[in-house]
């Protein structure tokens, strides 16, 4: 079963809302009730959602089991009691509750499956709080070996500049190259097909390079294919790339370089400024976009690890942000061909592989201007975007050993990682036989772990 969000377009064609079309209490509840009963459900559902938000919960629970009376198998019913008994402290009837509202409305209701994964929260929270602070514990003992063991290794990098009508923007790119304080360093430039005199100007600049470099001009096919000619190009134990419209702080890959390759790690990246197309600071209390990385990248710190960011977005914000062992690009075939989230799907393959390196410090100045892939089209966009996170989804909830052994996954996280990606709001990126098979291996785990803390 498989249905559309009740304030989404009915399927069906009519124009109409699913909710006032197909998705009527008539449809959906149940063929069988009188038209009485529906149109008395629907106005008992009403008053009942006014008392519960005037908090008056014992007059709304009431009626919304008048309302479920009249028509037993109302989601939106079932949904809202659940609601109330899970504030009540009832975990089990709001789980059997929010549960069935799933299963009647094919577990497409984005608000009923983050509602179920704050009722698994906290009728695991015993389990929870026990895991995530032996997570927390193992994870830091895993930094602090891996700074014990840091030893300088002064490796070659290779920074991969994919270059594209950036005229405007790409000797300042290649400038902050010149002008690293890291020294061991190579250049591969590759213009993808450029229209806008962007060659001339590469080749111009190059001249001036304090580096070893190679420069490829060619015809046009795409970011993803265009990396990964830089990949096989690179001779670097490491690769460093650098889109053409955004630059480098001095230090960015000295202290990459320290981080990561002397500390033995496979990749990381670090924090990000936002600047406009004149190079100015992007204020992040008017541009949405650049308020919610403030907030994803201020709360790194605080999660169980880094790479637990990366499920819910890209933290990373851009390939130019990535510092990556060629070896593990290699394992990972480079980037796959998506136009939008090619990054994001490299982070989140390499996640499985290996857990990431954070500098908070901002080395990296992304640029936000009219020509951004990111602006082309919102909704593809998020429909690839879907499609890369369900991928990593599908994978992490059926691994039995990962490589990285902190990547989110059910056999790293149990329980933990099923309620992170209910509440977290990616519940609708698995399918409901995915989501059941989920929600009973958390319970079971939950379950053994408050038996086996009674004993």
């Amino acid at each position: 079963m498989s249905l559309p969000a009740r304030n989404q377009p009915c399927p069906c064609g009519s124009g109409k809302r699913f909710k006032d079309c197909h998705g009527r209490l008539d449809s959906v509840a149940g063929a069988q009730a009188s038209a009485a009963a529906v149109d008395r459900c629907g106005q008992l559902m009403r008053t009942a959602l006014r008392e519960q938000e005037a908090r008056r919960l014992d007059d709304a629970e009431r009626l919304y089991r008048e309302a479920l009376e009249l028509v037993p198998d109302e989601p939106d019913a079932l949904h809202m009691l659940g609601v109330i008994r899970y504030e009540r402290g009832d975990l089990s009837e709001a789980k059997t509750l929010v549960i069935r509202a799933l299963d009647l409305s094919g577990w497409q209701l984005p608000a009923m499956r983050q509602n179920l994964g704050l009722i698994l929260s906290k009728d695991s929270a015993a389990w929870d709080a026990d895991a995530s602070i032996a997570l927390r514990e193992r994870y830091r003992a895993m930094q602090s070996a891996r700074d014990a063991a840091v030893r300088p290794s002064n490796p070659l990098v290779s920074v991969v500049v994919p270059s594209y009508n950036h005229i405007r923007f790409v000797e300042r790119a290649l400038r902050s190259i010149f002008a690293q304080r890291y020294r061991r360093i190579e250049l591969v430039v590759i213009d993808d097909g450029s229209t806008d005199g962007s060659p001339a100007l590469l080749e111009d600049c190059l001249r001036q390079s304090p580096f070893p470099h190679q420069l490829v001009v060619r015809d046009n096919r795409g970011a993803a294919t265009t990396l990964n000619e830089g990949i096989a190009l690179a001779r670097g134990d490491f690769v460093q790339f650098l889109n053409s419209d955004d630059w480098f702080a001095e230090s960015r890959i000295d202290r990459l370089v320290a981080a990561v390759a002397d500390s033995g790690s496979g990749w990381g990246f670090s924090s990000v400024d936002v600047v406009d197309a004149d190079g100015q600071p992007v204020d992040p209390m008017r541009v949405r976009w650049a308020y919610d990385l403030r907030c994803s990248t201020a709360a790194i710190p605080f999660r169980e690890t880094v790479g637990s960011g990366l499920i819910t977005g890209n933290i990373t914000v851009s390939s130019g942000n990535l510092f990556v062992a060629r070896p593990l690009l290699a394992q990972l075939d480079g980037f796959r061909q998506f136009r939008y989230n090619h990054d994001w799907d490299l982070c989140l393959r390499a996640l499985k592989q290996s857990e990431p390196v954070y500098v908070a410090e901002s080395l990296y100045h992304y640029r936000l201007h009219g020509s951004n892939t990111i602006t082309e089209s919102a909704d593809k966009a998020r429909a690839e975007a879907r499609e890369v996170c369900a991928d990593y989804l599908d994978w992490a909830r059926t691994v039995s050993t990962p490589q990285n052994p902190f990547a989110p996954a059910f056999a790293t996280w149990g329980p933990l990682f099923t309620n992170a990606i209910l509440s977290g709001g990616m519940g609708g990126m698995l399918d409901a036989l995915a989501l059941r098979q989920l929600i009973s291996a958390a319970a079971n785990a939950a379950k053994g772990h408050s038996e086996g803390r009674s004993r």
